[in-house]
C-alpha cells in the first residue's frame, strides 16, 4: 500500500476546512445561518446583499467538498487493513462519505442558483435557501452510518497493536448519537431543534470539528507506522 498517495489524500483534509470555513462562513457568511423563521423579503435581501460573496463561497464550498473524497477513500484503507477481505465495513464507510459529499454539493449549487438571479420573486429564493439548509443539516443518516462503520471496525481490530486506538470507536459511536437530534429540524423554525439551533446546528457542528481533527491525526499516526513494504497490514 502507497504510503505517500495515502498521506497525500490525507492532507487534501486540512485544505477542505480552510477552503469551507472561508467559503460557507466568511464570505457566504451563512454561518451563523440565517433564522429559519425570516420571511421571503428578508432572506431574498441576504442574497442581493452578498451576492458575490455568496457566488464566490459557494465555488469554494464545492472545491472543499470535493477534497473530502480523497480523505473519506484514506479511512476505508486504513479499515481494510482491519478488516481484511471483503471489506464490507470498509465500504460502507466509504459509501457513507460519498453520500455526506453529495449532501454538501447540493445545497451549494442550490445557494448559487438563488444568488445567480437575486432579482427573481422572492418566495423562489426563500424555497432554495430552505431547501439548502435542510439538505444539509438535516440529512444525517450518511454520517451516521460512515460514524457506525468506522466505530464497528474499530473495536472489532485484532492487530497488534491496533490500528487506531479503541476509544477512536466509542468516539465515532457518540458522533453518530450526538448527530440524531438534526433529524427533528423539519418540526420547527425556533428553538434548539431549528436549523439554527444548539442540538440541530452548532452540536453538530462542533461535533464534526473534533471527529475531523481526531480522524486526521490518528490517521497521520496509522500511516506513518504502516510497514512500507507491499503488505497488506
Amino acid at each position: 500500500m502507497n504510503k505517500r498517495s495515502q498521506l497525500i489524500c490525507l492532507w487534501a483534509a486540512p485544505l477542505m476546512g480552510v477552503m469551507v470555513t472561508i467559503g460557507w462562513w466568511l464570505l457566504a457568511k451563512f454561518v451563523p445561518p440565517p433564522l429559519p423563521s425570516s420571511g421571503a423579503a428578508e432572506i431574498a435581501e441576504l442574497f442581493r446583499q452578498n451576492t458575490n460573496g455568496i457566488r464566490v463561497g459557494m465555488i469554494l464550498l464545492v472545491a472543499g467538498a470535493g477534497l473530502f473524497a480523497p480523505f473519506i477513500a484514506v479511512i476505508s484503507a486504513q479499515i481494510q487493513r482491519i478488516e481484511g477481505s471483503p471489506p464490507v465495513l470498509a465500504y460502507t464507510q466509504l459509501l457513507g462519505g460519498a453520500m455526506s459529499i453529495a449532501i454538501i454539493l447540493i445545497p451549494a449549487m442550490l445557494w448559487t442558483t438563488a444568488a445567480f438571479r437575486p432579482e427573481r420573486n422572492p418566495e423562489l429564493i426563500l424555497l432554495l435557501n430552505d431547501a439548502s439548509w435542510l439538505i444539509i443539516a438535516m440529512t444525517f443518516s450518511p454520517a451516521v452510518i460512515q460514524n457506525v462503520a468506522i466505530g464497528l471496525a474499530i473495536l472489532g481490530d485484532k492487530n497488534q497493536p491496533p490500528i487506531f486506538p479503541r476509544w477512536v470507536g466509542y468516539l465515532n459511536f457518540w458522533v453518530a448519537f450526538l448527530l440524531l437530534p438534526a433529524g427533528l429540524m423539519t418540526f420547527f423554525k425556533t428553538g434548539p431543534f431549528a436549523w439554527n439551533g444548539l442540538l440541530a446546528f452548532w452540536m453538530p457542528l462542533v461535533v464534526f470539528a473534533i471527529w475531523f481533527n481526531v480522524m486526521f491525526i490518528t490517521l497521520l499516526k496509522a500511516i506513518k507506522r504502516q510497514p512500507d513494504v507491499g503488505v497488506l497490514r
